[in-house]
């Protein structure tokens, strides 16, 4: 059993004035973070990163990329040991903000008094590492990557992931002009160009489905007030957010006006910006992994069944 030194009253405090202070730390960096991000190639690499981190608050993936940009994937200490892996000896350790739920009570005086509580959110610093600081078990491969060709039962599975996200319909038809698709709030549906690629195909849906479940106006999100250029920005950032994690080529994504967009924005905006993004995105993004999961198991369902007969002819025979 480890030994705990019982710490004087002194040192209780300054301890919990170094966790104060490494908690302001934390909280400007982010807020350093917010404003030197909206740089274009900042812009687009922090995207990258939102896209591999999608379960992490805006705020976090900036502290992310702010203390390692070449992180991949990570998890707390105690995750990757659960994982068969180890941190390695000497690496340090990514410090983010992980959310605390508390209880606060409230007491009314009056002739009755009554007590009641409200649920209320704090922050505690912690550390996680990326995979390459550790050693260890392989991990198992990511199935659900949409690169090289996609097959029509993947096609079918994502886009009928998109409606499910978006209740509309995605409907495929001859786009007049140059147009690749459109979101219609009149219509409450999308509209995809027919014949493009099976990767723009879903590019596009993904920059579709983002103005249906950021702009239209039955949402009381604040990126439903955004002028048109705004509402662009939002819908290609989530699209790149969404198709560097199913793996596919983003190298045509550009955002030249980031920088000029956010000049003079207040700070809670941008804030606001970034985590609209990123929960839309994650949205987006569970919806489409749970349905290529879904695709991948009845094939390994049928490839065991496969398996097993195989193993009882063979040991049919044996017996025989």
């Amino acid at each position: 059993m480890a030994w705990k030194k019982k710490l004087t009253v002194k040192e209780k405090e300054e301890y919990k004035e170094k966790k104060k202070e490494e908690m302001g730390d934390l909280f400007r960096k982010i807020d350093e973070g917010v404003r030197a991000v909206f740089d274009s190639e900042k812009y687009k690499e922090y995207l990258r990163v939102m896209s591999k981190f999608t379960h992490y608050s805006a705020g976090n993936c900036l502290l992310i990329v702010m203390q390692k940009p070449d992180a991949s994937l990570v998890a707390a200490y105690g995750k990757w040991k659960s994982l068969g892996r180890q941190v390695n000896k000497g690496e340090t350790g990514i410090r983010i903000l992980a959310p605390m739920p508390y209880k606060k009570k409230h007491t009314e005086q009056g002739e009755d008094e009554e007590t009641d509580e409200t649920e209320r959110i704090g922050f505690k610093a912690v550390s996680v590492f990326d995979v390459s600081q550790t050693s260890g078990k392989e991990l198992p491969e990511y199935l659900c990557d949409l690169t090289g060709e996609i097959e029509p039962e993947q096609m079918a599975a994502v886009l009928d992931a998109l409606r499910s996200v978006t209740g509309i319909s995605v409907a495929f038809e001859n786009i007049p002009g140059n147009a690749r698709g459109y979101y219609s709030q009149s219509e409450d549906r999308i509209v995809i160009q027919s014949g493009m690629s099976d990767a723009q195909t879903l590019k596009t849906a993904f920059h579709e489905c983002a103005h249906k479940l950021l702009h239209d106006k039955k949402t009381a999100l604040p990126t439903v007030n955004a002028d048109r250029g705004a509402k662009e920005t939002h819908a290609e950032s989530i699209a790149f957010i969404v198709s560097s994690h199913f793996g596919l080529d983003t190298s045509d994504y550009s955002f030249p006006y980031i920088a000029r967009w956010s000049d003079g924005k207040p700070l809670p905006e941008l804030h606001r910006y970034l985590s609209e993004i990123q929960q839309a995105s994650q949205t987006m993004i569970d919806a489409v992994t749970d349905a290529l999961i879904s695709l991948e198991q009845p094939q390994k369902e049928e490839q065991t069944a496969e398996a097993e007969e195989e193993n009882t002819l063979c040991f049919s025979g044996i017996s025989m």
